[in-house]
């Protein structure tokens, strides 16, 4: 009985392992909304990190995080870190920008799980309205990051729906 347990273990890390291998090294993550001002209007709460907390759906979520923000918002080096029991600990750095066209910047999560990703926003300008999509991508790693990028768009992509729709409600205030 406890050779067919054994086996039976074995084989499911096998199936694991070679599941794992025809799944994609790497995940992106979009979604986008359009709001009801020019760019100008929504640049500067995606470009300064003190304005996160403001429509960010992860402020709300981990209340009891502690936050700091350091540089300049908007350049290259501008930085918010985290470090919560929910939200877990970790940073994200602007890389680069263009003035109410887009930010860069890399995420870094240390706690629960170490993960590196890279986020972005564009601003596209539509008449006078803004069309915001927000993108997350990163490599997945192997066996089983491969298997919980299965999950990611749907775990994140609701995260970003929410964050977006908040971000909409505090610019056309």
């Amino acid at each position: 009985m406890l050779k067919k347990i054994l086996y039976g273990l074995v084989g499911l890390f096998a199936l694991i392992l070679i599941f794992s291998a025809f799944l994609p090294a790497t995940y992106h993550v979009e979604r986008s909304i359009t709001v009801n001002v020019t760019p100008d209007k929504v640049y500067p709460y995606i470009q300064n990190f003190a304005e996160w907390e403001k429509w960010s759906i992860w402020a709300t979520l981990d209340p009891n995080q502690k936050l700091t923000v350091s540089g300049e918002p908007g350049k290259p080096g501008h930085k918010q870190e985290w470090d919560g029991p929910i939200n877990g600990k970790g940073s994200m750095t602007i890389d680069s920008s263009e003035n109410n066209v887009y930010v860069k910047m890399s995420l870094v999560f240390d706690e629960p799980q170490a993960m590196v990703a890279v986020s972005k926003f564009e601003l596209k300008p539509k008449e006078n309205q803004t069309i915001v999509i927000w993108h997350n991508e990163g490599n997945l790693d192997y066996p089983i990051g491969r298997i919980f990028g299965l999950f990611l768009d749907s775990m994140i992509g609701k995260d970003f729906e929410a964050g977006l729709s908040k971000l909409k409600e505090v610019v056309e205030k």
